[in-house]
């Protein structure tokens, strides 16, 4: 006589001995079978899940009951129909534990199991050559890994962090994918870009030197450019763009001591300026030495020195002049004793110095 499962409480799937042979014993008839019918009777998956853990606990305690001690024991749960009395069940306890800690490890798995799969899609799509016959180094040392490439490109990798490149480059483009931060000193070459993906933006390249931050839990992905050019892109702005196969395509573009930051939750790309902003052109020591010297010259040498613009009202500080050495100090420094003395103020705005100013007179 066949047996209709679909009849049974979770303490009758613990006291069946067929069901008894697949959780504790793994025997191969029964595992096929009881997958099957899960498949067949998906809305049985918790009572199922729970007998199996009901088991695994009875197991952990190396208990070699009989039927009828099995019995008792369901048959006291079940006579419990409060869920307070239920809890309050030392075995129940176990089982229940265990069913968590199952419970979390399988949503771990498929949430990682996802990330990958979403990860290799898009690379996928974007750029094939990074899903076969590549290398991968992942840096788990506290110090920078340098990684030289076979175009001549060096990357500096961050701790934490794994970069993914071809063996070999193609002859249109080279292409890496970055999780976690490292900063790139890219070879040189405008018939072949040079491409970073990472899971949010893609940096395009044509020969600079520039750090990007992309590590997966981080709430920002940042772009810092420290020499040259490059083209920042959002995912979906990329997968539009980059089969036009163009040398440069029209993203957010950022040069010298310019710096983006990908907002995760808002889905945008915010332009700024690094935090750190390098001299560009070398200046003589005496040209940052200021005597009553017109405000908008002054401006104009940071302007030179920095590669940064800066947008200030001419008429306004027309009477605004600076007696000042300003030789070592950072650019924000220089700024903020300019400001003190002219009783200015700025903000950065798209990567550019706004002076607020009401006037020198």
């Amino acid at each position: 006589m066949e047996i209709d499962y679909r009849t049974f409480s979770f303490e009758d799937f613990a006291r069946d001995e067929y069901f008894r042979q697949w959780v504790l014993h793994h025997d191969t008839n029964s595992t096929i079978f009881w997958e099957n019918w899960i498949i067949q009777n998906p809305d049985y998956t918790g009572k199922i899940t729970l007998a199996r853990s009901f088991l695994y606990a009875l197991e952990e305690k190396n208990s070699a009951l009989e039927d009828i001690e099995l019995e008792k024991i369901t048959e006291k749960i079940v006579e419990d129909t409060q869920i307070k009395s239920i809890w309050q069940s030392r075995i129940f306890q176990i089982a229940a534990s265990i069913l968590v800690v199952f419970g979390l490890g399988y949503l771990t798995f498929n949430y990682f199991n996802t990330l990958e799969n979403e990860k290799f899609t898009f690379l996928e799509k974007i750029s094939p050559a990074l899903t076969n016959n590549f290398l991968e180094k992942e840096n788990k040392e506290n110090s920078l890994q340098q990684i030289l490439l076979e175009d001549g490109s060096v990357v500096m990798l961050y701790p934490k962090s794994k970069l993914r490149y071809p063996k070999k480059f193609s002859i249109q483009l080279r292409e890496v994918y970055l999780n976690g931060q490292a900063f790139f000193t890219i070879t040189k070459n405008p018939k072949r870009p040079f491409w970073v993906f990472t899971n949010y933006i893609s940096t395009q390249v044509l020969g600079t030197c520039f750090m990007v931050k992309a590590f997966e839990n981080a709430k920002n992905v940042k772009v810092e450019v420290v020499s040259g050019k490059v083209s920042v892109y959002r995912q979906e702005d990329l997968q539009k763009a980059k089969p036009q196969h163009h040398n440069e395509l029209a993203g957010l573009i950022l040069t010298a001591n310019q710096a983006v930051s990908f907002i995760k939750n808002d889905d945008r790309l915010i332009k700024s300026i690094i935090e750190k902003p390098e001299i560009l052109i070398p200046f003589k020591v005496e040209e940052f030495i200021f005597d009553e010297t017109p405000i908008s010259k002054v401006f104009a040498l940071l302007e030179k020195t920095y590669g940064i613009n800066i947008i200030f009202d001419a008429k306004n500080m027309e009477y605004c002049f600076l007696t000042a050495t300003l030789t070592d100090e950072s650019l924000y420094e220089k700024l903020d004793l300019i400001c003190k003395i002219t009783h200015s103020t700025y903000e950065i705005v798209d990567a550019q110095i706004i002076i607020h100013s009401k006037g020198c007179q």
